[in-house]
């Protein structure tokens, strides 16, 4: 597209130059090795969960993840009700003296949150419940989920793993309680944050996703003071639900933004855009080589909408400063491995360069490079030129546009902090 940034010259060891502040990185990937059938039920099992198709095919994930933290932080995208913030710690603080052994915690915790399971089904709840479907196997509690995402707003005091924390009560003694049954000069006060709201009464006999007043001031709160200057805490401040929107940029427009977050979130949306297109060329290169010609045309249709879209924002990708770009991931300290920021920037200048989509479907240039680029990330498990690994293809992988966690989990975090809360019992 005419008018957009251009990528570096190449280096006279035929590499791209790294960005101030980058250093190589050494990466080394490992697969599990199991049968075709194993693998495709694998796939079926992953593809009943996905929303939108952004798995990391092109090895993205590194600059994706380090905006997200950067606009959402103490999110995942496993992540699902904001009240879990608070059902976590309320059942960590429950623990009995007895339950601070060894073999007893892990069994004790997982007892406690498929408690909180029931308690939420019978209180009428389904979307969101961390176990709904798998019940008491399922393989990943609440407090796995949510354990980064609370010690990132400082809910949790504890640096450390959960199993860190139940060596860390075996040296700690009985909780003390005052005359009003809060804790004092023991463990909870170091371990969570004092300000907690109490529980409500029988929260654990059945309950909902719905948070009280107090609830909601004391999570916007924690997310305000660990992270002032993040989308997040802008969006909870203005109070605007999403609204259904797929991005947010869509939600509120870089202008009506601090300087430094418009700036990050401009950076952010310029690079979601720019490399879907990578992501949808790689689709369609592996429906070419597994000749599914419906297939094919649909991808060629959604490269054609993808440029279209481009062309619509030519001036704001011709002023897009991607050195200022990559200073900030630096900045950051997000180790952006050098094959990564080679292949973006080669990927930059190509779309740079070109003036038609033609240009981009035929350039085999690009092809090739979409084919190294799985070869070096994958290995013996790349799908282009791998019969065996094609077979297990789908049809969709990694094809949908970076959102950065807006799709899940922000857009329902901010709806259950922003709507009318409920009243406290």
């Amino acid at each position: 597209m005419q008018g957009a940034a251009h990528g570096p010259a190449l280096t006279s060891a035929g590499k791209f130059p790294l960005p101030p502040g980058y250093t190589t990185v050494a990466s080394t990937f490992a697969w599990l090795d199991y049968s075709d059938r194993d693998r495709k039920r694998a796939l079926d099992a992953v593809d009943l969960f996905r929303e939108d198709d952004t798995r990391d095919e092109l090895g993205l994930g590194v600059i994706r993840d380090a905006f997200a933290d950067r606009l959402f932080p103490g999110t995942s995208t496993i992540q699902t009700r904001v009240r879990y913030f608070l059902f976590v710690p309320w059942l960590f603080r429950m623990l009995k003296p007895a339950d601070r052994d060894p073999e007893r915690f892990g069994q004790r915790m997982r007892q406690m949150q498929d408690q909180l399971r029931k308690s939420l089904m019978k209180g009428g709840e389904a979307l969101g419940v961390i176990g709904y479907r798998a019940g008491g196997n399922v393989q990943r509690l609440p407090s796995s989920v949510y354990w980064q995402g609370l010690r990132r707003l400082g809910v949790l005091r504890f640096d450390g793993s959960e199993a860190d924390y139940a060596r860390e009560l075996r040296t700690t003694s009985e909780a003390q309680r005052n005359d009003d049954g809060e804790p004092v000069g023991n463990a909870s006060r170091v371990l969570w944050d004092a300000e907690l709201p109490q529980p409500p009464e029988g929260w654990l006999d059945a309950t909902d996703f719905a948070i009280t007043s107090e609830e909601a001031r004391y999570l916007s709160d924690r997310m305000n003071f660990a992270a002032p200057d993040s989308l997040l805490a802008h969006l909870i401040h203005v109070g605007r639900r999403p609204n259904g929107t797929d991005f947010p940029w869509e939600h509120v427009p870089p202008a009506e933004l601090p300087k430094a977050l418009s700036e990050e979130l401009e950076h952010a949306r310029n690079f979601s855009e720019s490399m879907h297109g990578a992501s949808l060329l790689y689709n369609l290169m592996l429906a070419q080589e597994k000749d599914l010609e419906d297939l094919v045309e649909e991808y060629e249709e959604w490269l054609a909408e993808w440029w279209e879209a481009l062309k619509q924002r030519a001036d704001g990708f011709a002023k897009w400063n991607r050195p200022r770009f990559w200073a900030l991931l630096a900045a950051w300290r997000a180790r952006v491995p050098p094959p990564s920021y080679s292949f973006v920037e080669t990927w930059q200048g190509a779309i740079g360069t070109a003036r038609r989509i033609e240009s981009i479907l035929s350039d085999r240039s690009l092809h090739e490079l979409i084919r190294l680029r799985e070869s070096f990330l994958k290995r013996g498990r790349a799908r282009l030129g791998n019969p065996r690994a094609l077979d297990l293809w789908n049809g969709r992988s990694g094809a949908g546009q970076l959102d950065y966690r807006w799709g899940r989990p922000v857009r329902q975090i901010l709806e259950d902090l922003i709507r009318k809360p409920a009243k406290a019992t």
